[in-house]
């Protein structure tokens, strides 16, 4: 029972990343223990769901609809799609039961909105999603990280970094629900155009892959209605269970790779290095207006 509510757990000792022998157990006992970390900054978010029955190596599907055999207690929200035309019942994790349903419906990662609820128009976040191309790596995605963040100072915007927890990084300014996402996304194609004119070898912001000619690739199009990145602190369904890990800015300068934060040493990093991301929710900034209009 968890509160109050019998949330049955199935195919503990299934291995679902075979290389270490983690298996669905211990996902879901790592999503306990780490959800007092994550809880404030899901809640009344949607979700998408990527559903891996066994395990990473086997097929998987996407699923955004509740299925009909859902709980009752189960916490979700009917959003009008304008794409499909019909209402979507999305799941919310606003409790831990129903985190645990998702989890034990084998939902690796957790891929939720960027707005709420409660304003589903108005994001609460804007995010840069950084890729490494073809002919760049790890080091030149640190290098447009570190300039994105330098221009974002000049802004007098407070950025917060994480990995993607597979090749990218992921860097989030917390602002004011008071903009649509036609105004977030219009700030950071500006930001991103500009790292482009400063350093055209380096970066690129062309969606299409084969125009990159290998240069890391900054996209600011994530940043829609309906659209999902992997939280804070999220499993990915890679080889070593990497996770999408919280830095300080400082560590960009150091010597890691996003594969060396995962299943095995995520409770002894947050022990040593605290919950970076404490204060984000509280964050709320004003974005420049001559960028946004």
């Amino acid at each position: 029972m968890v509160e109050n509510v019998e949330v049955k757990l199935s195919n503990l000792t299934k291995v679902f990343w075979p290389k270490y022998g983690y298996t669905k157990g211990d996902m879901i006992d790592y999503y306990i223990t780490i959800y007092p970390y994550i809880k404030d900054f899901l809640q009344d978010r949607p979700l998408s769901l990527k559903i891996y029955p066994d395990g990473i190596n086997g097929d998987f599907f996407f699923q955004k609809n509740t299925p009909d055999h859902a709980p009752d207690w189960l916490s979700t929200v009917p959003i009008y799609s304008r794409h499909r035309k019909e209402s979507i019942n999305w799941v919310l994790i606003n409790k831990l039961s129903d985190l645990l349903w998702i989890i034990n419906r084998a939902s690796i990662e957790l891929h939720c909105w960027f707005s709420t609820i409660n304003q589903l128009e108005r994001p609460t976040f804007a995010v840069f999603d950084l890729d490494p191309g073809d002919h760049s790596g790890f080091v030149e995605l640190k290098e447009v990280a570190l300039l994105i963040k330098e221009l974002l100072n000049e802004l007098k915007l407070k950025s917060y970094l994480k990995t993607s927890g597979q090749s990218g990084l992921h860097i989030y300014i917390p602002v004011k629900n008071i903009y649509n996402y036609r105004q977030i996304k219009k700030f950071l194609k500006a930001v991103a155009e500009l790292v482009v004119k400063v350093k055209p070898e380096l970066a690129t912001i062309e969606w299409r892959k084969n125009k990159r000619e290998g240069r890391v690739y900054i996209d600011y199009r994530q940043n829609g209605r309906a659209k999902t990145l992997p939280s804070p602190y999220s499993l990915r369904p890679t080889k070593n269970a990497s996770i999408s890990t919280p830095l300080a800015w400082g560590e960009l300068h150091s010597k890691f790779r996003p594969a060396d934060f995962n299943l095995s040493n995520i409770t002894q990093r947050l022990a040593h290095k605290g919950d970076l991301w404490s204060d984000f929710l509280k964050t709320k900034q004003e974005l420049p207006y001559i960028l946004i209009n």
